[in-house]
């Protein structure tokens, strides 16, 4: 099953150069790996445990579903995450209309690559049967490919995934030196709104996540598609297991 992934994608370019979603591309990818490679099982969106740390140091166990899990007849398992942001998109494609919303929000999607990483890697480390997983992402917002956020005093500068960066082990957080100071107060080491008993968005929930990575991972984005003059640009990941 070594080449079996890049060997859908291949396929997958000829037969869809675009995608009315995430889990459009999900069902897509689905029925090609299943086209080419029969003797696999496959599941979607399978749930499992995932061990996380928030910033506070707090240990919880949370419930999250694998976007795509890849069984051999061995019993090995693949885990797949795949992540299809986009900006505004009108076009047609083999006869059929697209309309793409705007995702927007980039900061949020860079954590997300990052946390991505991170559930791949605490999948392999429960999965005895697991040597390796993968992440793959698919946009046609150049604002990922070709901003470098780590060079400038952006909210999200140590999440960048540009052309050529590196997504360190090593985790630095939000960048809280450029929060905006007219909505939100410092009290008890915590940001908060001001005048109100709440947080900022970043102290809790799924965003709040402390993402220690295992190892670090180069980042290369390679041309997919190009339609109505938007470029759309893959990033493929191969998590190894490390003891």
């Amino acid at each position: 099953m070594r080449n079996f992934f890049e060997n859908s994608i291949l396929k997958l370019q000829k037969e869809r150069g675009i995608f009315h979603s995430e889990d459009d591309l999900k069902l897509s990818l689905g029925f090609i790996i299943k086209e080419l490679y029969p003797e696999l099982e496959i599941r979607l969106e399978k749930p499992i445990n995932i061990d996380m740390i928030d910033i506070y140091g707090n240990k919880s166990i949370v419930r999250a579903p694998i976007d795509i899990i890849i069984s051999d007849e061995n019993g090995k398992t693949i885990p797949i995450e795949l992540k299809y942001k986009t900006k505004k998109l009108k076009t047609e494609f083999n006869g059929e209309s697209y309309n793409l919303t705007n995702h927007g929000a980039t900061d949020i999607g860079r954590y997300s690559f990052r946390k991505d990483i991170y559930r791949i890697e605490q999948y392999l480390s429960k999965k005895e049967n697991s040597d390796f997983g993968i992440i793959f992402i698919l946009t046609n917002e150049d604002n990922y490919i070709k901003n470098n956020v780590g060079e400038k005093e952006t909210f999200d500068k140590h999440f960048t995934c540009h052309q050529n960066s590196v997504i360190k082990k090593e985790y630095k957080g939000w960048n809280y030196s450029k929060i905006d100071n007219s909505k939100y107060i410092k009290e008890d080491n915590i940001w908060k709104y001001i005048n109100q008993n709440k947080k900022h968005w970043t102290y809790s929930g799924d965003k709040s996540y402390k993402l220690e990575l295992k190892n670090d991972y180069p980042i290369i984005w390679k041309e997919y598609s190009e339609l109505n003059n938007s470029e759309f640009k893959f990033c493929l990941i191969k998590i190894h297991k490390t003891e």
